[in-house]
């Protein structure tokens, strides 16, 4: 089966079958033209297009023949042209193939995205911080220092225990780990629980250092 016969789409190929059937391409239903039934397909050739271009002798002086007429050679350069191909196909022929070409297109066009990101993914170091330009010696150690050992990603609640936990990523890693920070949390009342989980919202400062050594204690024990 072809990569783009996908269920959806076979479905919508039975609905134009269904729509134009056995039409001309006029759209009429029962029609006694063979030449409604006839598509001229353009297509993209490479032919030769003759040019005269004047002849020279070594030093460059054009040369000519006995009665003085410049002497020409005939060259051949290649170029674009379109032809047409008279094609036997009926109306839903000719609409499933516009359909099943523009699926193909965009099977490429995915596949080149996911190659993209693919190969970012492979490439990049995964830190965040400065990308282009050199450090010095000294600048390289304190910014490798000043990078974080985990990211938090968000927060959310259990869908087992009903407990809130934070999604930590390891730094250079694509390790995630879900942290419970029931504990943390404890001196926070419910609606503003609910306002950091749901929406986002800040916490206070000594919450976030709360949350921080709880991630920290996670990942020391997933290292050991």
């Amino acid at each position: 089966m072809a990569k783009w016969a996908k269920p959806y789409r076979q479905a919508h190929l039975v609905k134009l079958f269904v729509l134009y059937g056995n039409r001309c391409l006029l759209g009429d239903p029962i029609c006694p033209h063979p030449d409604h039934y006839l598509y001229h397909k353009p297509k993209v050739v490479t032919v030769g297009k003759a040019t005269q271009l004047p002849c020279h002798d070594r030093d460059g002086n054009p040369l000519r023949d006995a009665h003085g007429n410049a002497k020409t050679i005939t060259v051949y350069k290649p170029v674009k042209a379109v032809i047409h191909k008279a094609v036997v196909c009926r109306l839903y022929e000719l609409k499933a193939g516009e359909a099943i070409a523009h699926w193909q297109a965009d099977d490429r066009a995915q596949a080149l995205a996911e190659w993209l990101a693919e190969q970012r993914q492979i490439h990049c170091l995964g830190e965040r911080g400065r990308t282009k330009g050199e450090f010095n010696a000294i600048a390289k150690d304190i910014w490798f220092a000043e990078q974080p050992l985990h990211y938090i990603e968000g927060l959310g609640v259990s869908g087992l225990t009903f407990r809130p936990f934070a999604k930590v990523r390891l730094a250079s890693s694509y390790v995630v780990l879900f942290v419970d920070i029931a504990d943390a949390l404890r001196g926070e009342s419910k609606n503003q629980r609910r306002k950091a989980i749901r929406y986002g919202k800040p916490l206070p400062q000594e919450i976030q250092k709360a949350i921080g050594l709880e991630c920290s204690k996670a990942i020391r024990d997933y290292r050991r």
